[in-house]
């Protein structure tokens, strides 16, 4: 009922995804430019940005303006201007991470200024979106939080791009600290909330105490004070806080009804275990290491793993249902190549593996899994098509 009263246009939707998935295939080429010797150099600041906000951040955007209304049981504030936003985003996103990699300044500018504009237009409309709900859940609280680390992020991100400049003197070392805290705060809080609602759904568990994902968010926040007297400090909070939201999500799937193993729960398998290897290469100093599990071990498969989920009943709902009883319509298990994704998980899999031997056939592995994942997305799009194709 809440889908069907509250639900975007799945073009604004799909229009985040398809850019999310361009840009993860980008990602493994500005992945080869960037030098993780060095995180605060420019091209590993635009790789960052091709993979975090023209990927993550696409497909996280693209299933706001769906689930927030799913979670808050109110429509979405606005979509006016929200197709000529998405442009906006996303030529913000190329152009800022192209300027960086290349070392071009009026690109990095443009592009900034461009992707500033973009997510605070979005940031807004999901920020006045809590104004009239009155739901009160764990998921509602995150989402709101979460709109306000998105706020402070952009708005360090644009004051960065000045103090690069020379437009503005402040420390950049601390500003940046900050900018990254705040968007990945972001991804944080997303994650969690949107986790609480969507792994309990997909695996079928019931019951579920979500104390040790309150607990993760109070220590995140806490990190951000923590960050301005000691960054080891920081950083030990957010290992703590990372720590207790795998155990919470390892407890959501170890309570499962459908204990059956699929494409969806392998890759949340993976991500989580990659996500705990990730704290244990950071804290042994293995930042370079941990740096590739970070992204490609743990958000990769996670988002992968829940864009299976939510593409194709998205677009069954809007594209095929409305023909339930007049024509065979298909299954949403059918509407997945899962020979494909599971081989694309393999890769994903021998990609993290082979790393420490060799970087460039890892990401070779890597544009494969990611190619076959394109290769899926295509084909849930291809169900768009379907009244189309029945009536004739």
């Amino acid at each position: 009922m809440l889908l069907n009263t509250f639900a975007p246009p799945f073009r604004l939707v799909g229009g985040y995804f398809i850019a999310g998935m361009i840009c993860l295939i980008l990602s493994v080429l500005a992945f080869l430019k960037a030098d993780f010797s060095s995180l605060t150099a420019l091209n590993t600041a635009g790789f960052m940005h091709v993979f975090f906000v023209g990927f993550a951040m696409s497909i996280i955007i693209g299933a706001l303006y769906q689930l927030t209304s799913v979670i808050l049981e109110e429509p979405f504030f606005s979509i006016k201007g929200a197709f000529l936003n998405l442009f906006a985003f996303v030529a913000g996103a190329l152009l800022l991470s192209y300027g960086m990699i290349t070392s071009t300044m009026p690109l990095l500018h443009a592009g900034g200024g461009l992707l500033f504009v973009s997510l605070l237009f979005f940031d807004i409309t999901f920020l006045l979106s809590f104004l009239k709900t009155k739901k009160r859940s764990f998921a509602s609280v995150t989402l709101l939080i979460s709109s306000i680390y998105l706020l402070v992020g952009i708005v360090l991100g644009f004051l960065l791009v000045m103090i690069f400049s020379g437009l503005v003197a402040i420390d950049f070392t601390t500003a940046l600290y900050y900018h990254i805290y705040f968007v990945l705060g972001f991804v944080f809080f997303i994650i969690v909330g949107v986790a609480s609602v969507l792994l309990p759904m997909f695996a079928l568990a019931h019951n579920i105490s979500f104390m040790l994902s309150k607990i993760s968010l109070v220590l995140f926040v806490v990190a951000g004070f923590l960050l301005y007297f000691s960054e080891i400090l920081a950083i030990i909070f957010i290992g703590l806080a990372l720590f207790c939201f795998i155990s919470q999500a390892f407890l959501i799937m170890k309570n499962r009804v459908r204990k059956a193993y699929d494409y969806w729960n392998l890759n949340v398998l993976l991500s989580l275990v990659s996500l705990a290897l990730f704290i244990i290469l950071f804290y042994i100093n293995q930042t370079y290491i941990a740096s590739f599990i970070l992204i490609y071990g743990f958000l990769y498969p996670f988002i992968v793993g829940h864009l299976y989920k939510i593409a194709p009943f998205l677009i069954w709902y809007h594209y095929v249902s409305p023909y339930v009883g007049k024509a065979k319509v298909p299954l949403l298990d059918e509407m997945m190549l899962k020979r494909q994704a599971y081989i694309s998980l393999a890769f994903n899999i021998l990609a993290l593996i082979t790393y420490i031997i060799n970087a460039k056939i890892s990401m070779i592995f890597m544009l494969i899994s990611i190619i076959l994942v394109a290769v899926n997305v295509i084909n849930f799009f291809k169900y768009t098509k379907f009244g189309v194709t029945n009536e004739r």
